[in-house]
């Protein structure tokens, strides 16, 4: 038989932010680390789809794509840094989503470490003057299920990694709500139009905003338990 509950209305407090001493300032340079130097690296090189071009253009000007390299290797630990808070941020609103994403992201951005391991193996053998090689190793030629695994763990975890991401971020108080537009947008440009320069600036104006959500102590009022007066429920 149903029985009938009278529940009062409730004003739900608002959910305090994680980082409200000097640290804030330490998380939110590390939000904003990551995508700034893959933004640089994207800028100094948007590499082309024909190897043979990249190759040759690696032999013209090795200055400019070894500091590319370099500034997109450095962002790596920034990257665990970055997904690491927004893990934080999110976990309290949705713990399941924000763990998943989280091990996506992490399996991505390790495997885009091996992404540079590869493509600097390519850049010594350019800088030796062996395009050739050089070439073959970008082309993946020769690297079997070993290529197979690193496209799984770098492209299918930062595809899932990124929307489940999202998700998580949509959901969490502690987050303005625009940066799951600007989330949604780097996978689009990134993983389904292969924009690099754009969706890597995207990605940067997205962690900024959330960086600068963490130092203002941002925390979104979650709506009314219910209506004005009681609320019958059978």
């Amino acid at each position: 038989m149903s029985s009938l509950v009278i529940e009062p209305q409730i004003r739900a407090a608002a959910v305090q932010p994680l980082f409200t001493d000097r640290s804030r300032w330490v998380v939110a340079a590390v939000l904003v680390l990551g995508p700034l130097l893959q933004a640089i690296e994207f800028l100094l090189e948007n590499p082309p789809d024909d190897n043979a071009v990249r190759v040759a253009s690696w032999a013209a000007d090795p200055n400019r794509i070894g500091l590319g390299m370099a500034s997109g290797l450095l962002a790596v630990p920034f990257l665990l840094g970055g997904i690491a808070v927004l893990v934080a941020l999110t976990r309290g609103r949705s713990p399941r989503l924000a763990w998943i994403a989280g091990t996506f992201m992490t399996f991505a951005i390790v495997g885009l470490g091996a992404v540079h391991g590869f493509e600097m193996a390519a850049y010594g053998l350019t800088l030796s003057g062996d395009l050739t090689a050089a070439r073959s190793v970008l082309d993946s030629n020769l690297l079997g299920l070993p290529f197979v695994v690193l496209a799984i763990m770098f492209f299918g975890s930062g595809v899932l990694g990124t929307l489940t991401l999202a998700a998580a971020v949509w959901r969490s108080p502690l987050v303005p709500r625009i940066a799951f537009v600007f989330l949604l947008a780097f996978a689009v440009l990134d993983f389904a139009l292969g924009q690099g320069v754009i969706s890597h600036l995207v990605n940067l104006a997205g962690f900024a905003i959330v960086a600068a959500a963490v130092v203002a102590g941002y925390s979104r009022q979650p709506r009314l338990a219910a209506h004005e007066g009681s609320r019958w429920r059978w």
